[in-house]
């Protein structure tokens, strides 16, 4: 009876170390089954980020080995907010948002991904006589608190002469800005597409200048905690993949597309697809040029920096923590 115990035993023993001899074996071969933790994107309603539920609902971050959750907020500076607290992994937004969220607390976040950039989506609107950005000299100007705005004035005041100086920003939150300029309170705000649309059917406005004139300046990006992307290799890889599938589907199925796309945004498809011809969607073979060492994500986040730490010691700012280092070939 002991020997036929014994021997189940050893039976037994011999099957569990074999279970897991495979299963190592199976994880060494599929990393993606060990390094995949949900990771929480902060979303706001912008038209290029809206591809994001695209991938979600194709399964296309799962095909990509992410385990991905889009967390949808009302705003870049809810964003950013929610990012500084630790409520989200990451963020879809701007860069300003990425140096921001540094500014006002210890995480990090980290561009791993351009989803597109700015081609005549965000505008300086103005009313009554103000009809150049040369006739700002001296005038309010109503921005987004904690937005690309100010960085987008800066070019549009440096392209016509005017330094930031000679112009009054005044900082507020979005759904402010049209009854701003309604009330006299400011001569002119800067927006963006779907909210800009709205503004100019509902009011009689001057477009003084838009990012047509300076394209590869304002980029939308994913970025994620510094932490998470230094604990999971290849994560970008895994996304930029996820991104090349999503923009394949967009290509082959567009009006399946446009059901997602537009399911969250208050405007119409005519009007979505308005605001889709006024950005640049960038393709996954692209991302390499803006993630080099002197690539496009650099020499953004110096410039834009100079904005956002205005009031602090140059010295004092190190750029390349914002940079992700592993390289996406």
């Amino acid at each position: 009876m002991s020997q036929n115990l014994s021997g189940t035993r050893n039976i037994i023993s011999f099957l569990l170390i074999a279970a897991i001899l495979l299963l190592l074996i199976y994880l060494s071969i599929n990393p993606n089954e060990k390094e995949n933790p949900t990771i929480r994107i902060g979303v706001s309603q912008r038209p290029a980020f809206e591809f994001l539920f695209i991938a979600q609902k194709q399964g296309f971050f799962n095909q990509s080995g992410l385990n991905i959750e889009l967390v949808e907020l009302s705003s870049l500076v809810e964003i950013r907010r929610a990012f500084e607290r630790g409520k989200i992994d990451a963020m879809a937004s701007t860069l300003v948002e990425v140096l921001e969220a540094h500014k006002y607390s210890e995480r990090i976040a980290q561009p791993i991904l351009v989803t597109d950039y700015s081609m005549g989506a965000d505008e300086i609107l103005a009313s009554g006589q103000i009809t150049t950005v040369k006739d700002l000299k001296g005038k309010k100007i109503g921005v987004q608190a904690g937005s690309m705005s100010s960085y987008f004035l800066s070019l549009a005041l440096e392209l016509n002469d005017i330094d930031y100086s000679e112009v009054t920003m005044i900082p507020m939150n979005l759904y402010e800005l049209p009854q701003s300029l309604n009330s006299g309170k400011v001569d002119a705000i800067i927006s963006f597409v779907p909210v800009s649309i709205a503004i100019k059917k509902q009011n009689n406005v001057n477009v003084l200048f838009d990012s047509s004139s300076i394209p590869q300046k304002l980029l939308d990006v994913i970025s994620i905690n510094k932490d998470t992307l230094a604990t999971n290799r290849g994560l970008q890889k895994r996304f930029i993949k996820a991104w090349a599938l999503t923009l394949d589907y967009y290509q082959n199925n567009p009006e399946e597309s446009y059901e997602t796309l537009i399911e969250r945004l208050p405007i119409s498809l005519e009007e979505f697809k308005q605001s889709i011809n006024l950005i640049y969607l960038v393709s996954a073979e692209e991302q390499e040029q803006y993630f080099r060492k002197e690539g496009k994500i650099k020499e953004s986040i110096i410039k834009i920096g100079k904005i956002v730490f205005m009031h602090f010691d140059s010295d004092e700012i190190d750029y390349s923590k914002f940079l992700y280092t592993e390289s996406i070939n």
